[in-house]
């Protein structure tokens, strides 16, 4: 019963959090100068420009009172209509889930390999035993997450592209292309579990529980993997739920570099182009995905942890 209270005022949050999202998204689009009406009028003589814009703003429905358009949008929206993208004349919704499952692709296969290359490199730092090899290791997550994605990405590009020729330089869409790609948003993800796992195995190694281990005569690797990871691995969980909207906003530029047709750059396009309906729909869908995921990873925590209790006051 505690866990059901907790689920629902855990959903009410993510309902609030959505909303806010949406309404952001929608006045902060109408904050940017210009309209999707002007773009539709593009090519037309200069006589007929004004005349155009006001027949495509009815058209449209921009001319009507701001709070008349939020409100209409917002009660759509809870019916699951985004409308029809104002340059592509059709749902919304089908073009957002045309490039979603590229997003996702990209976003998750980035989010495994962030954590597959933070978790080995903090269980070698521990267990290597050269003091300067062990250094040399404990350097590399801070440099991994000063670096942006998109320079991470460029270089991908320059090395595996242009130098090496493995993949194409644009729009490939090979699996190998699609792993370059992710590691390009995984570096720096990567390199942040690194630093807080590396912390919280230092700090479990020295626990009393690990030193009656020791005593019992067990490995090293014993000590780290099978005792101490698990212990020190609640905050990365904890960490999970942030990367992941990391993740998912490192997308853009990332698509952009290695011109994938995903959300990021359909968003980036919405954007330019003042497309309402698309910008709803994609930012709505990211803070569902968000929402989501921290409430999974919260969800995960007794399960990892039996002393913890979900607290449903």
């Amino acid at each position: 019963m505690e866990l059901v209270r907790y689920v629902l005022r855990r959903l009410a949050y993510a309902v609030v959090v959505v909303w806010g999202a949406f309404t952001g998204a929608f006045f902060l689009l109408y904050i940017v100068p210009g309209d999707a009406a002007g773009g539709l009028t593009l090519g037309a003589d200069g006589g007929d420009i004004e005349r155009m814009l006001a027949e495509q703003r009815e058209l449209l429905g921009l001319n009507r009172p701001l709070y008349v358009q939020y409100f209409d949008a917002l009660f759509s929206a809870l019916r699951g209509d985004f409308g029809d993208s104002i340059y592509q004349r059709r749902p919304a919704t089908d073009i957002f889930f045309e490039s979603f499952g590229q997003t996702v692709q990209l976003a998750f296969l980035g989010l495994f390999l962030a954590v597959l290359l933070g978790v080995t490199l903090s269980v070698v730092i521990e267990l290597i035993d050269w003091k300067w090899a062990r250094e040399l290791l404990i350097s590399l997550p801070p440099v991994a997450v000063s670096l942006p994605p998109f320079i991470v990405a460029l270089v991908g590009v320059q090395i595996f592209a242009f130098q090496l020729g493995w993949i194409k330089a644009f729009g490939d869409k090979t699996t190998l292309g699609l792993v370059i790609a992710s590691l390009s948003i995984a570096v720096a993800g990567g390199g942040q579990i690194s630093q807080l796992l590396t912390v919280n195995l230092r700090a479990a190694l020295d626990s009393p529980y690990i030193e009656t281990a020791r005593n019992w005569g067990l490995s090293r690797f014993d000590l780290v993997v099978r005792h101490a990871l698990r212990a020190a691995s609640l905050p990365v969980v904890t960490a999970l739920g942030t990367t992941v909207g990391v993740m998912v906003g490192g997308t853009v530029l990332t698509e952009t570099v290695f011109s994938r047709l995903g959300v990021g750059r359909l968003i980036v396009d919405a954007v330019e182009g003042r497309d309402m309906p698309i910008v709803l729909i994609a930012v709505t869908a990211s803070a569902l995905i968000f929402v989501t995921v921290n409430l999974v990873v919260d969800l995960i925590y007794p399960v990892i942890d039996k002393r913890i209790r979900l607290d449903a006051r």
